[in-house]
């Protein structure tokens, strides 16, 4: 009698079941994947739009101009002042619109460092003129920038959404020094007095040649003895030359002029306009004269004339006690070297700008910014836009 095997088969009914089992698991898996890489993905685009924002703010330059956009003409404006282009660059690192770019996600401040509370109010409107960075490169910017995260499900997983209406946004924050100017400091080397070298050459040559012949001649047949003569021939030949080779080298030592100090008490008053002139009182406690390297000044070059169908201002002429440039500038900004060589006496002195019309009406842009030359006075500039 034969013995049938019993085999366990698997029905095809059976990992249908499996297969609807497993199904939602893996869906969830893919689903968990494809939000955690979009979440990442806008914590990537808010980080980097706060950085590139901050990286255009601090940088040198003039800002854009965007009247081709339908925005406003900010290259007359530094780019620290630039606040709708700031914003520019951070919307254009914004791909999945994760912010707004008009309203308050984006938020521009400044301040003097980590802790610091802010000294200036927050650029938000086009163009920011009361910001006045420090020249010692202690003043920051700060870009922070809210995101919001919508999940595609937000039903299934509502805990991971993160918006600012909720007080939980994605949040990028970035800072950088504005940096207004860089020191330069070249140290001198001292001179070395070496010693003086000496080459003496003396070859001595001394040549003796002593010959003596002393013939004698005796007859054969002679009783008296012969006179015996002598001959004795003693040449001396002595020569003896002398080189003396003394090269002499001399250093002469650089003197360092001594910078002279108080340069940084020296005070401003305000920007000030009368008739066709606009002009600033100078206040130097230091007793010598200081040097002026040059001037940078800024006025309302389109519209600071009133009166009439020519509205601008042309720049004639530059005068500290006595005139140091004279020309034609239309602006709005010109940075001058004086000729004949200016200097900044001790007390009080008034440095003036004469136009062509009469200043009749201020912008706040106004600004004027002595750089000084003398020792001691480099790191000290007179600038209007710092009391």
């Amino acid at each position: 009698m034969k013995l049938k095997k019993l085999a366990h088969e698997k029905s095809s009914a059976q990992a249908m079941v499996e297969f609807a089992i497993v199904l939602p698991i893996l869906l969830m898996l893919l689903y968990g994947i494809l939000e955690a890489g979009r979440l990442l993905f806008i914590y990537s685009t808010v980080v980097t739009a706060s950085r590139q924002a901050v990286r255009y703010g601090s940088t040198t330059g003039q800002g854009g101009d965007y009247t081709s956009e339908g925005g406003p003409n900010n290259s007359i404006y530094k780019r620290y002042q630039d606040c709708y282009g700031i914003r520019k660059i951070a919307n254009n690192a914004d791909y999945l619109n994760a912010f707004d770019h008009t309203g308050t996600d984006i938020v521009i401040t400044y301040d003097s460092g980590p802790g610091a509370t802010l000294p200036f109010s927050p650029c938000d409107g086009n163009v920011d003129t009361g910001v006045s960075p420090s020249f010692n490169n202690d003043t920051r910017i700060n870009v922070e920038i809210k995101g919001d995260f919508f999940p595609l499900v937000p039903r299934l997983v509502p805990f991971i959404q993160r918006t600012a209406a909720n007080n939980n946004p994605i949040t990028g924050i970035s800072a950088r020094t504005i940096l207004m100017g860089v020191v330069i400091v070249v140290n001198t080397p001292t001179p070395t007095n070496t010693p003086t070298p000496t080459i003496t050459d003396t070859p001595t040559a001394t040549a003796t040649s002593t010959s003596t012949s002393t013939p004698t001649a005796t007859p054969q047949i002679s009783l008296t003895p012969s006179s015996t003569p002598t001959r004795t021939l003693t040449p001396t030949i002595t020569l003896t030359p002398t080189m003396t080779l003394v090269p002499t080298l001399t250093f002469t030592p650089t003197s360092i002029p001594t910078g002279v100090t108080g340069c940084n008490s020296i005070t401003h008053g305000p920007l000030t306009k009368s008739g066709n002139t606009m002009s600033m009182t100078i206040t130097s406690p230091v007793t010598t004269p200081v040097q002026i390297q040059d001037v940078f000044v800024v006025w309302n070059h389109d519209k600071g004339h009133q009166t009439g169908g020519d509205k601008t201002l042309k720049l004639n002429s530059v005068s500290l006690g006595s005139q140091f440039w004279s020309g034609t500038s239309t602006g709005p900004s010109i940075t001058i070297t004086p000729s004949p060589t200016s200097y900044i006496p001790n007390g009080t002195s008034t440095i003036t700008f004469t136009f062509h019309q009469s200043y009749d009406n201020w912008d706040t842009t106004e600004r004027i910014l002595i750089n000084l030359s003398t020792p001691g006075c480099t790191l000290y500039p007179i600038d209007s836009n710092i009391p």
